[in-house]
């Protein structure tokens, strides 16, 4: 059995139910709203990382040294020239003596100087390196 109040709140119960309009499901646009995130996301990474490489090629290309020599390229192959037949080659004629080359002494070797300290360059002499000055100890008091 049940007693006239059970029955009341039921009856409420049941009425607020009626009249109660149907939610729809939240979810649905939160996954909208999350994929959306993701293919932004993903789309600013691969417009930074374009905009990266398309930055940085030719800073990396020029700073390669573009003063370098081009590679060396395969000579073309000689023309050949065609053959002339030996009878209209005239021999030489010795008409004149020939002329002695011109007689150059050799030069003079250079006698090598031994170094004191590889580590130290010749007194008046610049040092290949930058030098800091050496500090001075200070009096203790």
């Amino acid at each position: 059995m049940t007693t006239p109040i059970e029955d009341l709140i039921r009856a409420t119960l049941s009425d607020l139910a009626e009249e109660a309009p149907t939610v729809q499901d939240q979810l649905i646009p939160a996954e909208r709203r999350a994929r959306n995130r993701r293919r932004a996301t993903a789309a600013l990474g691969v417009a930074g990382t374009l905009a990266a490489v398309l930055i940085a090629a030719p800073l990396a290309v020029a700073a390669t040294g573009g003063d370098a020599p081009r590679p060396a390229a395969p000579r073309p192959p000689a023309p050949t020239a065609p053959p002339t037949p030996a009878a209209s080659v005239p021999p030489p004629t010795p008409s004149a003596p020939p002329i002695p080359a011109a007689s150059v002494p050799p030069p003079a070797p250079t006698a090598a100087v031994p170094s004191t300290s590889p580590a130290f360059p010749p007194p008046g002499r610049p040092t290949p390196w930058p030098t800091a000055p050496i500090p001075s100890p200070s009096p203790q008091r």
